[in-house]
């Protein structure tokens, strides 16, 4: 089967073969991540314009140091409401067009959709399926509770704006289970050398699992290509 075929096939969801691992977009993920940035807007642009009136240009009357301070306050307020916005415009979109984001793998192609964007790569030509920045540990693929991943509250997403994720409950957590929680999975293409970004977030389920099933079904591929044919 062509991509597209195998593509279309999988988004219908009807009689898709049982070898076939199906990973769609999860709307409730987006639609909980839409209102946190939207909540980073509120608390980014609102404070800013709240500041501005009382800084300027008394601070910038007081001296060097409360100059560059109320500069980099400001700096910081327009970086969280603006980039915030931008974030909830991309995640939007998406969103519209969740049926146009889709990860499939069957026993011989990796293929992911984004938009009108296709990627296929043979199973025989991934290599080195990785979670970037840890060692992925071995986790059951046919473990359905460790399918789905909460991700941070409403309030986290902008307050980690401010003091970094990492000095948040979530943060200290996360440095607890950083061997179970990749923020994003990628491999490379033999063909290429090129690296194909799976997963960024977990808006397509946990990446530990993307990662089981491909390195299971690329270790399989890739096996029977060497044995044989009977």
């Amino acid at each position: 089967m062509q991509p597209e075929e195998i593509l279309g096939h999988a988004r219908t969801n009807t009689d898709v073969p049982a070898d076939w691992q199906v990973f769609p977009l999860l709307r409730n993920k987006l639609v909980i991540g839409l209102i946190g940035w939207a909540f980073g807007i509120i608390v980014g642009l609102g404070l800013f314009a709240a500041i501005v009136p009382i800084v300027i240009p008394t601070n910038y009357q007081s001296g060097t140091l409360p100059a560059i301070t109320t500069t980099l306050l400001l700096a910081l307020l327009l970086f969280i409401g603006l980039g915030s916005a931008w974030t909830l415009i991309v995640d939007i979109r998406r969103l519209r067009n969740a049926n146009q984001h889709l990860i499939v793998i069957t026993p011989d192609d990796f293929l992911k959709q984004e938009g009108k964007k296709i990627i296929h790569v043979p199973l025989t030509e991934v290599k080195y399926v990785t979670a970037r920045g840890v060692p992925p540990p071995e986790r059951d693929p046919n473990n359905e509770d460790a399918n789905v991943h909460k991700i941070s509250g409403i309030g986290e997403n902008a307050a980690s704006f401010f003091v970094g994720r990492s000095l948040l409950p979530s943060g200290s957590r996360r440095r607890r289970k950083r061997m179970r929680t990749p923020t994003s999975l990628a491999f490379i293409d033999a063909r290429s050398e090129q690296e194909i970004t799976v997963v960024t977030d977990t808006t397509f389920g946990d990446p530990f699992i993307i990662a089981a099933y491909l390195k299971q079904y690329a270790a399989a591929a890739q096996e029977a290509l060497k044995s044989p044919a009977k």
